[in-house]
């Protein structure tokens, strides 16, 4: 009988989105090794690494990090927060180190160590790298530039080594800069002998929490549990959610742009035979996952984030009769026409509708908050037959809120954003119901200080978004009444509009790029200071270097080609054709997302193996008729992939445009699947013959 040999709870998907806190205890029952959340990404664009903000609330931050430290004190285990303050630049880190230090006063923690590992990188030692030509390329874009690298700030995302040094100091408060999110959960079991193949894997599941639950949320823990015959087990301590090998598996295709491929700073995680199965009905399990040391620019590559300010900016947002829509210029983005998708929407196929939040209050934290809630809410709500998890809403902005003064003396704050999803469609008067009766239960002060409404923008009340961005502050004021009066020349806006709003400064992604130069990561990233602490007091103890050492097997004989592993073959069908059926029909999900910020990725996920097998005989989905699909040439498309052990297509594309671009109108790529879910699959007899058999 295998032994348990080490457990890990991770708490939530990135600290600050929430979760229970009997979820957390209920997890703490039972051995505890470590207790570990990602602190951010880049996810949300390039504004949190250029400001040195945070995404999430202060006081959300601030609640799950004190349950965080009351568990490491109960238990005595390592407690690790990585990507700290949501970019990991050392900005983000020292706001969460001034948040950790008012929970540690508060809980009394003393002579404790804490290990904090910075992240940024003097952007000399970049520079240099470019002038070399040593940076590689990850992708399409970002351009390089001298000048745009100075004026960057620039983060690396460390690997597992700087972490795993920390903990061997005898650190049990780990708070890192820029991280690896895989990392974070990886390294504590590398550290204590367990494969690495099985230590990332088990790391990518847990990365977002209960995300990879049946049903999935990333405001919920999650357990991993590692046994000594080289198998895990993933259970929610939370009785509502369960781990299936379905959720497990199809969660390993999330956020990645090859479904079993993934790549990190010491190596590759391959999954082509890796197992996933049940041990009951709450419970599955993974084995056989290989991670592999392979050539350059693996091991020892670091991949590097940079942004920098591309001026201040001003947004309007102008409701218009319907009528007028026709004169509105083609290049405008209009919620109910081209709002989600730069491609306009067809009327005969599909809807396009706008949701616009607002909240007025006489404090501007006020309106804030309770815009920032519904938001939040609205885009992770889960409900019954959501296809769309990896967000139900697309925002253009980044930041996606902006606050402003109103002409009546209260303050305002405005989101806009927008869908094409059906499924969406289908459920949204109960999920505008649900959200604010969860806002009602959770945070009733927020309802009680502030009022809010929800503008639904379609083609029957059109909605137009301007946004204008200069460094020049009278300049930008100009060109944003010039772009105004552009548009108002031809349709009179209705008085509900919000024109000439300050929004949030403009930034940019000017580095996505490897640093290959093993002897300046070796050497220079990610220096480690460690402290001892007497409340809010923390006094230095010492400064280290991460030791570094490789992982990994070396005599690996499978294929690591992203572009040609378990690629889908353009094979024509034969027979004759007996009907079709919706893809919405044959899929339990049909999500986009984001896959770093050059990358978009689309899993499609079905409801059986014999559907899945027919959607494969059909030969839709093959490269060069993905491409088509998409309005795409064809060396756009990354690959199309099959993935037997969750019955799933991965889509892998380049970016139209970098994330969070000026142009942005989906800044996560949540919502770009509406090409994909109206798509219908042809039925043909000797093909479901085969499928059948499958």
């Amino acid at each position: 009988m295998a032994n348990l040999i080490y457990r890990v709870v991770s708490v939530c998907g990135a600290l600050g989105y929430g979760y229970p806190k009997e979820s957390l205890e209920e997890a703490l029952k039972g051995r505890v090794d470590a207790i570990i959340s990602d602190g951010g990404s880049m996810d949300a664009g390039p504004y949190y690494l250029g400001t040195g903000t945070e995404y999430f609330e202060r006081d959300a931050v601030k609640a799950d990090f004190y349950h965080m430290v009351e568990a490491g004190l109960k238990t005595g285990s390592p407690v690790i927060l990585g990507s700290c303050g949501m970019a990991g630049g050392d900005r983000n880190l020292q706001w969460m180190i001034e948040v950790a230090k008012e929970v540690f006063a508060e809980l009394k923690v003393s002579n404790a160590k804490v290990a904090v590992i910075r992240g940024e990188i003097d952007r000399e030692i970049i520079v240099k790298e470019f002038r070399n030509g040593a940076l590689l390329a990850t992708g399409a874009g970002p351009e390089l530039s001298e000048e745009a690298l100075r004026e960057s700030t620039i983060v690396g995302q460390m690997g597992i080594h700087p972490l795993i040094t920390a903990l061997e100091s005898g650190a049990q408060y780990v708070l890192a800069g820029r991280s690896c999110d895989i990392a974070l959960f990886a390294s504590d079991m590398i550290r204590r002998g367990i494969d690495p193949g099985l230590a990332y894997h088990v790391g990518h599941v847990l990365e977002c929490g209960a995300l990879a639950c049946d049903p999935g949320s990333p405001s919920d823990c999650l357990v991993a549990e590692i046994y000594d015959g080289g198998t895990a087990l993933f259970v929610a301590p939370n009785k509502w959610r369960r781990c299936t090998p379905y959720s497990i598996a199809a969660h390993s295709l999330y956020e990645e742009s090859h479904p079993e491929l993934q790549f990190y700073p010491e190596g590759i995680l391959c999954m082509e035979h890796t197992e996933f199965f049940a041990k009951d009905g709450r419970t599955a399990g993974i084995r056989n996952s290989q991670f592999v040391r392979s050539e350059k620019p693996w091991p020892w590559s670091i991949k590097l984030e940079g942004a920098r300010l591309v001026g201040k900016r001003k947004i309007s947002l102008l409701y218009i009769d319907p009528a007028d829509l026709p004169k509105v210029p083609e290049d405008v983005l209009v919620y109910g026409r081209n709002g989600v998708e730069a491609r306009w929407v067809d009327p005969n196929k599909e809807w396009e509708l706008g949701i616009i939040i607002e909240t007025t209050a006489k404090e501007q934290e006020a309106a804030v908050l309770l815009a920032s809630l519904l938001t939040h809410y609205l885009i992770h709500y889960g409900y019954p037959g959501r296809k769309a998890t990896a967000g139900n809403i697309a925002y253009p902005l980044s930041p996606n809120l902006v606050s402003f003064k109103r002409e009546d003396g209260l303050y305002g704050a405005i989101v806009p954003s927008g869908t094409r999803d059906p499924v969406f469609f289908e459920n949204y008067a109960r999920i505008k119901a649900a959200v604010i009766k969860l806002i009602e239960e959770e945070f009733p002060s927020a309802l009680a200080n502030a009022t809010y409404s929800i503008t639904d923008a379609d083609a029957s009340n059109p909605a137009i978004l301007l946004r204008t961005v200069d460094r020049d502050p009278t300049r930008l004021d100009l060109l944003h009444h010039r772009e105004v009066e552009r548009i108002t020349s031809l349709v009179k806006p209705k008085a509900s509009s919000r024109i000439g709003l300050t929004a949030p400064d403009a930034y940019a992604w000017t580095l996505y790029h490897l640093l290959q130069n093993e002897k300046v990561i070796k050497e220079q990233l990610f220096p480690i200071t460690y402290y001892r602490t007497n409340g809010a007091n923390w006094s230095e103890d010492g400064c280290d270097r991460p030791r570094y050492f490789d992982i990994g097997i070396t005599d690996y004989r499978g294929n690591v080609d992203d572009r040609q592993l378990s690629l889908i073959p353009d094979r024509p069908t034969t027979g004759v054709s007996h009907g079709d059926r919706r893809l919405l029909d044959m899929a339990v999900v049909i999500r986009s997302k984001d896959a770093g910020i050059n990358r978009l990725t689309f899993d499609v996920i079905f409801n059986s193996a014999e559907q899945y097998a027919t959607a494969l005989r059909s030969n839709v989905f093959h490269k060069g008729n993905i491409a088509k699909i998409l309005g795409l040439p064809v060396e756009k498309v990354v690959g199309t992939f099959f993935v037997d052990t969750c019955n799933a297509i991965k889509i892998s594309i380049d970016r139209p445009n970098i994330s969070a671009s000026l142009d942005e109108r989906d800044v996560f790529g949540a919502q770009q699947q509406s090409r994909i879910e109206r798509l219908t699959v042809p039925l043909y007899a000797e093909e479901l013959a085969k499928a059948s058999a499958f």
